[in-house]
């Protein structure tokens, strides 16, 4: 069985379901992606998720929750002083969504100042991967940020595989140049990467997924697929390039989660022995169901109904 480390939050989210009636879970891009990546093959990886939470209520459900998604909990740490943080989704008719963050506080912001009181990277192996997000690195401090490489670095010495996906959130950080410097260092490091072609064209002023790519190629990234919405995918590994289209999606319900579980979907298949363009192929898939349902994480028999139709050997 494989091991992946996936590093960052997990919130507390309220979607809407009616006006002013809303529904409470838990979800945070690098915790959705662990999700679809572990439903997707559940008996051949063994995700373990680094984060921090409280000592209160909320807390325990959201460890709770870990464990009903079948997600190793035993590198989520614990803090007297912050809970959890919370957001509220509110789409529009056309499954657009915005936010409203609660996150200034959030243990997650501890996770990393927690972790290197008591444990080193020996803790985190034996390890096959180690998968980080732009979020992740936004919510740490300064210090811990520099400590994270710092770790990064002493994985991949030892042979784990770096994913990242940079999911730019410009509310996270102090400026754009800033960001992009941490990016960089992030993409130096990455053996994969996942960028969106709307974030590079913000924060770098791409203007074309090829852009994105000819980018992390001189960054030194091997394997990259840029992700573009409808138009699908523009991807490179093993030194060639290919397209892979997306899903047509019947009626778009909340765009929540999209890429987040088109990552979970591909990391896992390309863990299971999947091609890339068939590991795409699988992911796009998964995200266009996914947008056919409200909030960031489809309930379990919603997802066994996906998979009735499409699994990793569908595309193997």
């Amino acid at each position: 069985m494989k091991q992946i480390i996936i590093f960052g939050e997990c919130m507390v989210e309220l979607f809407q379901l009616v006006d002013n009636v809303y529904h409470q879970a838990f979800a945070g891009d690098v915790y959705n992606t662990a999700v679809y990546c572990k439903r997707s093959a559940p008996a051949q990886l063994n995700l373990k998720f680094l984060s921090a939470v409280g000592t209160d209520l909320v807390s325990d459900k959201l460890i709770a929750q870990l464990e009903q998604e079948k997600l190793d909990s035993s590198l989520v740490l614990r803090t007297k002083t912050a809970r959890p943080g919370l957001y509220m989704i509110n789409t529009d008719c056309f499954g657009e969504r915005s936010f409203v963050y609660w996150r200034d506080s959030s243990a997650a912001r501890q996770s990393l100042a927690l972790f290197r009181q008591h444990s080193t990277v020996d803790h985190l192996l034996p390890a096959d991967v180690f998968y980080f997000s732009g979020i992740s690195l936004a919510i740490l401090s300064l210090e811990d940020r520099t400590y994270l490489f710092s770790l990064i670095k002493e994985l991949k010495a030892q042979g784990v595989q770096i994913v990242f996906d940079p999911n730019y959130r410009p509310a996270l950080w102090p400026n754009a140049e800033i960001c992009r410097a941490n990016f960089d260092q992030a993409y130096a490091l990455s053996d994969l990467a996942l960028p969106g072609l709307d974030d590079h064209k913000v924060l770098y002023g791409s203007s074309s997924a090829a852009d994105v790519l000819a980018q992390l190629q001189q960054l030194g990234v091997k394997e990259i697929i840029v992700k573009n919405g409808s138009s699908g995918v523009l991807g490179c590994s093993d030194g060639k390039s290919f397209q892979c289209p997306a899903v047509p999606v019947k009626k778009v319900i909340d765009t929540t989660a999209a890429g987040d579980s088109f990552n979970g979907g591909y990391l896992a298949g390309r863990l299971n022995g999947l091609s890339a363009l068939a590991s795409c192929q699988y992911a796009a898939a998964l995200a266009s169901f996914v947008v056919e349902h409200t909030g960031a994480i489809v309930s379990k028999e919603q997802f066994r109904s996906f998979s009735e139709r499409f699994n990793l050997n569908t595309f193997s």
